[in-house]
């Protein structure tokens, strides 16, 4: 594994559009994007409350289910203001909610909502930072309708995620470790000498600092096996950080951020051949 720490200033935000001026690809090797915020404290419901906030996505996610909760998000050093505290000492399961293909869902617990949009067996197509975006805003405020409804505080943002995660398989140019360097702009994958065999696990982290410190981002990959047994490399950008002040405009406004750097860092991070094949059309 190798591990570089930087920041690089000459990336500039786009100021209308979520896309205006990103880099643009026919064929991405995302395979799942995450929208999430953490709240300031923890809503406070309980578990004989699921059903009627479940009621809320009826229509439009009716699958249910009941999980673990999702550990608390840190950020940096510090240690964000959540509060998880049940009154009657229980762990309130996660909320899942997915819609009748699988491919979107709606995540909740005590102290967070999630919005996912994830490819389904290999098939379906991207649909965009700004659908994905426009879903996390409908979830908010059914959400806000749920906890009114209960007669709770209202949630306030508090930390903020966007990960993207990509698989980079045969159809994407990647057969085995020995394929990571074309493809990975940092990855060089040689040795000053012949005495170690071809490396079969190589792994790798990098780690950039936000603007105006309003958070990071993270870019790793490492090699695995698909569900189908066919190995792939996986790339996976995260970028985390504190939305401004408790509310959804500003949770929205760092979502832009991380979603502009994550697609440039994307980018920056993968190679001229690789864009090719993914068919780079900006």
């Amino acid at each position: 594994m190798f591990h570089i720490n930087g920041y690089s200033g000459n990336m500039i935000r786009s100021v209308s559009g979520h896309d205006q001026g990103l880099p643009e690809y026919t064929r991405p090797p995302v395979v799942e994007v995450a929208l999430a915020i953490q709240f300031g404290a923890a809503i406070g419901y309980k578990a004989r409350d699921l059903a009627e906030i479940a009621d809320h996505w009826k229509d439009e996610c009716p699958e249910v289910e009941e999980r673990t909760p999702l550990p608390m998000m840190g950020f940096g050093s510090e240690s964000p203001d959540v509060m998880l505290d049940v009154d009657d000492g229980t762990d309130v399961p996660r909320l899942w909610l997915q819609n009748g293909s699988g491919d979107r869902v709606v995540q909740l617990q005590q102290d967070r909502i999630v919005v996912n949009w994830k490819q389904e067996s290999g098939q379906g197509t991207y649909p965009r930072y700004g659908s994905i975006r426009e879903a996390l805003r409908g979830a908010w405020r059914k959400l806000e309708m749920a906890v009114g409804g209960l007669g709770l505080q209202q949630p306030q943002p508090s930390v903020c995620e966007a990960q993207y995660i990509n698989h980079l398989g045969p159809d994407q140019g990647w057969f085995s470790t020995e394929d990571t360097a074309r493809l990975i702009a940092p990855w060089k994958g040689t040795m000053s000498d012949d005495f170690l065999p071809p490396n079969s696990h190589g792994m790798f982290l990098l780690h950039f600092h936000l603007p105006d410190q309003r958070g990071w981002l993270n870019i790793e990959g490492w090699p695995a096996n698909h569900v189908t047994n066919e190995k792939m490399l996986v790339l996976n950008l995260t970028a985390r950080g504190r939305a401004s002040s408790p509310d959804l405009t500003s949770a929205l406004d760092f979502m832009d951020l991380a979603h502009e750097w994550i697609v440039r860092g994307f980018t920056s991070v993968t190679t001229s051949e690789a864009h090719k094949i993914w068919e780079r059309t900006r």
